[in-house]
């Protein structure tokens, strides 16, 4: 007896069992032997299968400011490709596999049907499916995966259907575009740069292939991972994953794609090792913060369900200012400075924000030792963000100069000191180190006097100082407590880079851009971001303020800092050293650098050489290494200096206002009379109050004890 008339006899008993059984799944047969093309063709099967195609879900690519990727976001990593672009040992191979009539049959193969109801008749069980390569396209793109009579008769009528509207070849590219292979890999052109990891010829680094790398051995692991992706992994089950590949290699044999030596060679070939994560997740600081500016851009969609899905399925390419140098030095400036051991086992870290002035685009943010997929709790965006202690001083010292104030206004800065401020109560503070005196706010600037600032603060109005906040880049206007000066109200290093790149502006301010265009999946331009300043305070202000600032790196207590060029910058430590900052720039960059506990405000205590933290340590050293290493080789640029003749003659200010007459007998313009010891390339700025003794109520007297050197 013949196979044929062997399989019509297993057949025959089969089709009595089901009219016995009273199973109704004649139908679905009835749809898939000779004879039923008019059925096909017949007018209730309307419209065109190609408009039903789903659409396929499409990974997002982020790219840096040289053009490399830098992220993949989306649901599924899936990258169309084109059919010219897969080599034909992997058509070779998925056709071998899934559907050898596959350039023959019609959208169904009656025989591969056959075959497949007579192994499963025999067996007692399903062992075979019988789908040709159009069926499960279908089924992946139009009706599913549901176990019913009814899907697998409009699957096949749908196969046929899309048999006559598609090419051969344009059937097999959406085919091998659609497919799921395990590992979080959609299509082939994603699962062969997941799965296979090789070394760049050109650059040394490690990277995925591209389908044109793909050897014969590669192409049939692939082709055997399509009907059970997960159960034939070579990552989790590499021994059915081989069994499976040498399954392949059999039939591309029997087919005649490939000979029997060169089967033998492919089987011999190593499996690949290095798993893929299943999930596309961002897997850095930077393309995570990428993700959600995006997600909260209204230009990609009205709703945030519209926007989550344009980013993570629309197929996008977005071009960020991502600057990979920026990004290493910050952090291996981070990794370097920052000792492995510290007190009581609680390891301080430290964070970076990187901003260009020109126009606001974010070159790197850097936290800790890197991004941890565990945490990822970015310091440098995360709200509300930490307390910035004296770094503040530099916005009230830019709110004073356009309140009319002068660089060469003296100050009382004894300590310790009182203020009392009508309907805001009367507040209490000390300089880190004893002594006192009258001096200008050149000095008291370079020296971080808390009593100076805080005098200074109170006679100009803390409301200033909060406006000035905002307008010069804090997100939410602080509350205008007595303490503001002293940085006791909480900001991002984001946020603080923002400040200070104002200040390096000449008093323009740019928000933060992350994102300079972003091009749909057809290459169209789907919007462009054009840096737009707006000035906030007059190029004068800020130019007063900058060389006041420069003060604090060239003798200040941020000499830490210094980098043999044109530098500005702040130091910053709050009460009990919780947090250390150090906010400075050059004309052409800016950096932030704060350090402390990630998950707490708990002192850092003795780190490292130093009995305490403070802005001129371990973050003005930071900042040093950071910038020294990142301008190696760039021109020196000069600050454009202030106009003096426009500041006002020096006059003597109180925590009751700046007052008409002249300097106190004790001081004269452009000197100190002050009993604070020098500060050396050790000293560090003063400690300030934390939030909880900030100003109270008028009747309420804080008094902050002394924080210490």
């Amino acid at each position: 007896m013949t196979s044929w008339a062997h399989t019509v006899r297993r057949l025959s008993r089969f089709l009595v069992i089901l009219a016995l059984g009273g199973a109704g799944v004649g139908v679905c047969l009835a749809a898939l032997i000779p004879g039923t093309a008019r059925l096909f063709g017949a007018n209730r099967f309307t419209g065109r299968v190609t408009t039903d195609l789903s659409p396929l879900s499409q990974r997002t690519l982020v790219y840096g400011a040289s053009g490399e990727i830098i992220g993949k976001l989306g649901r599924e990593d899936r990258a169309p490709a084109k059919l010219d672009e897969v080599p034909k040992s992997l058509i070779n191979a998925v056709i071998a596999t899934e559907d050898r009539t596959f350039y023959q049959n019609p959208g169904i193969d009656l025989s591969a049907t056959f075959r497949a109801l007579a192994a499963n008749v025999g067996s007692g069980r399903v062992q075979q499916g019988g789908s040709t390569i159009t069926q499960q396209l279908i089924k992946n793109r139009v009706v599913g995966s549901k176990r019913d009579v009814g899907r697998k008769v409009r699957e096949a009528v749908a196969a046929y259907r899309l048999n006559q509207e598609y090419s051969k070849n344009q059937i097999l590219e959406q085919y091998l575009n659609t497919i799921y292979l395990g590992q979080g890999s959609y299509g082939v052109k994603s699962a062969a740069e997941r799965f296979f990891i090789v070394k760049d010829p050109a650059t040394g680094a490690l990277r995925g292939k591209q389908l044109g790398e793909l050897t014969v051995s590669d192409s049939a692991l692939l082709a055997g991972l399509i009907s059970n992706p997960e159960g034939n992994n070579p990552f989790l089950f590499p021994e059915r994953a081989a069994k499976r590949r040498l399954d392949v290699l059999k039939r591309m044999v029997e087919q005649h794609y490939i000979t029997k030596a060169e089967a033998y060679l492919a089987a011999l070939q190593p499996l690949p090792t290095v798993k893929p994560p299943a999930e596309l997740r961002p897997d850095n600081y930077y393309v995570d913060q990428v993700q959600q500016v995006l997600f909260d851009d209204q230009r990609l969609g009205s709703t945030p369900s519209e926007r989550r899905n344009t980013v993570l399925s629309g197929g996008l390419k977005i071009y960020t200012a991502f600057d990979a140098k920026a990004q290493f030095l910050a952090q291996a400036a981070i990794v370097a400075t920052l000792p492995t051991e510290t007190e009581n086992d609680r390891k301080s870290t430290a964070a970076m924000a990187v901003m260009d002035p020109a126009n606001g685009e974010v070159k790197a943010m850097a936290n800790g030792s890197g991004f941890d997929p565990n945490h990822q709790y970015n310091i440098v965006t995360h709200q509300p963000g930490r307390q910035e202690g004296s770094t503040y001083k530099a916005i009230t010292l830019t709110a004073a100069m356009e309140a009319g104030y002068s660089p060469d206004d003296s100050v009382d800065g004894s300590s310790p000191c009182e203020v009392t401020v009508p309907h805001y109560g009367t507040y209490d503070t000390n300089n880190a180190e004893p002594g006192g005196g009258t001096l200008n706010l050149r000095s008291a600037t370079a020296g971080s006097v808390n009593c100076a600032f805080v005098r200074l603060a109170a006679g100009l109005g803390n409301d200033k100082i909060a406006d000035m906040a905002k307008r010069l880049g804090i997100r939410d206007r602080p509350d205008p407590v007595l303490s503001l000066t002293l940085g006791t109200k909480e900001a991002t290093p984001l946020e603080m880079a923002t400040v200070f790149n104002t200040l390096a502006a000449d008093g323009v301010r740019h928000d933060p851009m992350f994102v300079r265009r972003v091009e749909g999946p057809d290459g169209k331009v789907v919007f462009e971001n054009k840096p737009v300043g707006t000035r906030v305070v007059p190029a004068q202000i800020a130019r007063t303020v900058t060389d006041l600032l420069e003060g604090v790196i060239t003798g200040g207590t941020g000499t830490g800092a210094q980098i043999d060029r044109p530098a500005a910058g702040k130091t910053g430590t709050t009460n009990r050293n919780s947090d250390a900052w150090f906010d400075g720039y050059v004309p052409q960059l800016t950096a932030v650098v704060w350090m402390g506990h990630p998950n707490d405000n708990l002192a850092m205590g003795t780190v490292g050489s130093y009995g305490e933290v403070f802005g001129g340590t371990y973050p003005a050293r930071i900042w040093h290494t950071f910038m020294q290493a990142y301008l190696d080789g760039e021109p020196t640029l000069q600050f454009t200096p202030p106009d003096p003749t426009l500041w006002p003659r020096g006059t003597y200010v109180s925590d009751k206002g700046r007052t008409p007459s002249e300097f106190p007998s004790s001081g004269s313009s452009g000197t100190t009379t002050t009993s604070r010891e020098p500060v050396t390339t050790t000293s560090t700025a003063p400690p300030t109050t934390s939030s909880s003794s900030s100003s109270t109520t008028s009747s309420t007297t804080t008094t902050v004890p002394h924080p210490g050197p």
